[in-house]
């Protein structure tokens, strides 16, 4: 199973960049993917939205980053800042749209996965998970950290 879990890991990681390249008009630097995957959140300004992932894969993503990087993106996406409660209900959307995304781009590959409704948190603890990856995106000053959990 461990290898399955690998290639689902490379599959879901090689799907979520090239999903964030089109999806987010920012422009980016990945960091080295990493198995070490540290989840404590900086400051009360982290929010991060969790989608889980069924079929196929069984797992969940999770995007991660401060609510100042939410707003900025929810700006260039569609011209106008979002604070508050509109600020939280981008990031769910902005989740669902990458996850939906990402499914659509992996049954391109013969990879059928369904995604849970997505969930917006605060403090994220992962500790079951058979495989885990980190990845950090810098746009600037500002940084999207996204892990991959396959259970």
């Amino acid at each position: 199973m461990a290898i399955a879990a690998a290639e689902h890991i490379t599959n879901l990681l090689n799907g979520t960049i090239s999903v964030i390249k089109t999806v987010i008009p920012m422009e980016f630097d990945m960091g080295m993917p990493q198995s070490e995957v540290d989840l404590e959140t900086k400051d009360d300004e982290q929010i991060g939205v969790i989608i889980g992932l069924e079929k196929e894969i069984n797992g969940s993503l999770l995007f991660l980053a401060s609510r100042r990087f939410f707003g900025e993106c929810g700006n260039k996406m569609y011209g106008m800042p979002f604070e508050g409660d509109m600020l939280e209900s981008f990031v769910g959307e902005l989740g669902n749209i990458l996850a939906g995304n990402i499914a659509t781009q992996l049954s391109n590959g013969d990879i059928s996965i369904d995604i849970t409704t997505p969930r917006i948190v605060s403090e994220v603890s992962i500790t079951d998970a058979e495989k885990l990856l980190s990845v950090s995106l810098k746009f600037g000053s500002e940084e999207l950290m996204i892990v991959f959990a396959i259970y």
